[in-house]
């Protein structure tokens, strides 16, 4: 049974979404919980409103919506590997 698990990229990760140039700096937190529980084959961003906010200007934005509700999937090459929480 998988359990919530957090960890920290390791490398700074830039992605185009939804006509905005993201990037993701070193240290950010990700985490293995999803809509369907946990799974360690997933790396979502959870520290994101700040950098969003800068980014859209807007606390609550498209982009803020779709990174509720979609995430934004961290490659496994660019973060330590998972730690696990209590």
């Amino acid at each position: 049974m998988n359990k919530y698990k957090t960890a920290k990229t390791t490398k700074e990760f830039k992605k185009e979404y939804g006509g905005y140039t993201i990037i993701v700096p070193v240290g950010s937190i990700v985490e293995n919980k999803t809509a369907q529980g946990f799974d360690d084959d997933y790396r979502f961003w959870k520290d994101w409103k700040e950098i969003v906010e800068k980014l859209t200007g807007y606390k609550n934005s498209t982009l803020a919506h779709d990174l509720t509700h979609i995430g934004l999937n961290i490659p496994a090459e660019y973060c330590a590997p998972y730690c696990k929480n209590n």
